[in-house]
């Protein structure tokens, strides 16, 4: 059987979304889910042409620019490969799109410690701005609290306040907002 490509994956996960009416409006249902990962991340490293359309601004204007994260992953393995002593020719064959990748093992611990130990490390980490989104993840630390909340009463009981105290944790914090090269000021 032959492989899905990356967009067949993604249109295949994207339509797998649940939608939930609850509170009136439609809202699709964000959910985690391992396999899809693996999936996702399994068509994507085994997509050589994949090509994300960034944007930066230079002199004050939008500027596109093309990015190939395969590309730049299978040549950081093919560096790998010569550096254990693999003929450059050799290695060369992993950047060749039928050269199937099958498996991503590791793949989602590895992203996964490696933003969570930079933010942890105080920093702000930027995804690659798109034209249609810019956004960015920092952690905070949030001390001990303790907050009181009530109960809904039932069957004619009263309401209970109910203290729950909140021991020394961490919180993402998330910043995503307009590309300023999607605003226009009006007069």
């Amino acid at each position: 059987m032959a492989q899905k490509s990356f967009q067949e994956v993604f249109d295949e996960i994207k339509s797998k979304v649940s939608v939930s009416n609850k509170g009136g409006s439609p809202r699709p249902v964000k959910s985690w889910s391992r396999s899809d990962f693996d999936r996702l991340a399994k068509a994507l490293v085994n997509d050589v042409n994949y090509t994300i359309d960034s944007v930066t601004i230079k002199n004050g204007k939008p500027e596109k620019k093309e990015i190939k994260p395969v590309q730049l992953y299978r040549n950081a393995i093919r560096q790998i490969l010569i550096d254990f002593g693999v003929d450059k020719e050799e290695a060369k064959r992993i950047m060749d799109e039928s050269y199937e990748i099958r498996s991503v093992d590791g793949l989602y611990e590895l992203a996964s410690e490696i933003i969570y130990k930079y933010i942890e490390a105080g920093k702000k980490f930027d995804f690659i701005p798109r034209q249609d989104f810019v956004g960015s993840l920092t952690l905070r630390e949030i001390g001990e609290t303790i907050t009181e909340h009530k109960t809904i009463s039932k069957n004619g009981e009263p309401a209970k306040t109910i203290k729950v105290k909140k021991q020394k944790h961490k919180q993402l914090e998330k910043k995503s907002k307009a590309p300023r090269w999607l605003k226009t000021h009006l007069k």
